[in-house]
């Protein structure tokens, strides 16, 4: 005859020595604990961070918008965030554009660069540095954009919530070719949103944002 205990915890004694199953020492049965072999001369650390990764603060979609806002996603909780965002303008060959934000809104002085690099604009053209550069009231995340034409990709937004110049980092891809860019904004203002438009007409699609665990 056999039989089965389930329980949810097994807790230590006090004496903190672990607990004995089928031989096998559990010392602090978690994340960073160890485990004692038997036979063994020592014990094994269990050293995996299991907070390591991205954690989602934000996500939304939208249709027939004038823009995607996000507030209150910047704080001294992450250092470094991402933003994986699916656009699609409303109007043709517009430029989609970010802005940051502090609490008061928009922050539109003329402080932002951004440099854009297509990697591959048609089937005969492998490489073209004709992208865009500037500094402005705005930054660049796409230049020329399509009408309806769904625009995929990423944004590394690092050191917002700190007193630093913020950088951006990112790679888009549309119809027919694949869109590296860089960007800042080159003060040291403490940020806590981002904005994201087209610079004419309305906006669909998807974004989301995650913290960089670290």
């Amino acid at each position: 005859m056999s039989s089965e205990i389930k329980v949810d915890t097994i807790s230590e004694k006090t004496s903190a020595n672990g607990v004995v199953i089928d031989g096998v020492t559990l010392k602090d049965s978690k994340i960073g604990g160890t485990i004692t072999i038997p036979g063994s001369t020592g014990t094994m650390a269990l050293t995996s961070d299991i907070s390591a990764g991205l954690t989602k603060i934000a996500d939304t979609d939208f249709s027939g918008a004038s823009d995607a806002t996000f507030d209150n996603v910047f704080t001294s909780t992450y250092r470094n965030y991402k933003a994986v965002i699916s656009i699609k303008p409303a109007n043709s060959n517009v430029a989609l554009q970010f802005k940051v934000r502090d609490g008061s809104g928009d922050i539109t002085s003329a402080n932002y660069g951004y440099k854009a690099v297509y990697a591959l604009n048609n089937n005969t053209n492998a490489f073209n540095n004709g992208g865009a550069q500037a500094t402005g009231t705005g930054g660049l995340i796409i230049a020329g954009a399509g009408i309806n034409v769904a625009y995929h990709g990423f944004i590394d937004i690092l050191e917002p919530n700190i007193a630093e110049k913020t950088g951006l980092v990112g790679m888009q891809t549309g119809t027919g070719h694949l869109l590296l860019h860089s960007g800042s904004f080159n003060l040291t203002t403490q940020l806590t949103g981002i904005k994201f438009k087209a610079e004419s007409g309305n906006i669909s699609g998807s974004i989301q944002i995650y913290g960089y665990a670290t």
